[in-house]
């Protein structure tokens, strides 16, 4: 009888083992469900779909932007076309340094007084397009204009050679604002693509993209 006691008494032991340990490997369970970077798991689609509008509300949304408008006015008649549509714009203004000029100076002296000879010299041949560039890596150099075509900056060169100067010519870039419209991907209204076309033969330049809403 004592023997049977003993028997019954170490089954029992072995069940609560077995059983508590069930338990926690079912809730390991539930948090490797969760875990979107196991690739070999089970994922119900309720989660799944939790999952992905968690990630992304983390990425944030996504907008469409028509642009850039060189001009404030040109983006403003634009907006009123989209709006025509239903379509809310938010109007952004950025800075657009990918335009390229053509930099032309006397390079620089050793010297603010080196440099000022050659500012009297320009002066006595009534040359006033230029000035004396003071900080910078081009310190004591003197700018003789910035073009956006070559082919002028070119024609200044060929000018101060012909006065007895000998001039350089740097490529740099030529900042200007620019505006963009942007609505929201998802929303429900959205223009036409004859609309964005006829946007597009009238302002030069201009294209929809996709980018991150700000």
């Amino acid at each position: 009888m004592k023997w049977l006691i003993y028997f019954l008494l170490i089954c029992n032991i072995g069940f609560a083992a077995w059983h508590f340990r069930g338990l926690d490997t079912r809730e390991e369970g539930v948090l490797n469900a969760l875990n979107i970077n196991n690739e070999n798991q089970l994922v119900l689609l309720s989660e799944f779909k939790q999952q992905k509008k968690l990630a992304a509300s983390v990425a944030g949304k996504l907008c469409y932007s028509l642009g850039p408008f060189t001009k404030k006015s040109e983006s403003g008649a634009a907006q009123k076309l989209l709006k025509v549509q239903n379509v809310e714009t938010k109007r952004i203004r950025l800075r657009d340094t990918s335009r390229r000029g053509y930099w032309v100076i006397l390079p620089a002296s050793k010297s603010r007084k080196e440099a000022n000879k050659h500012i009297q010299k320009l002066k006595k041949l009534n040359f006033k397009d230029y000035f004396l560039v003071a900080t910078g890596p081009q310190a004591n150099a003197i700018s003789l204009g910035v073009f956006s075509q070559k082919k002028h900056a070119r024609r200044r060169i060929d000018e101060m050679i012909r006065l007895g100067f000998i001039p350089r010519m740097e490529s740099v870039a030529l900042p200007r604002k620019v505006y963009w419209l942007n609505w929201y991907k998802e929303s429900e209204n959205q223009p036409d693509d004859s609309t964005i076309r006829d946007i597009k033969k009238q302002y030069s330049g201009v294209s929809r993209i996709e980018r991150s809403c700000k």
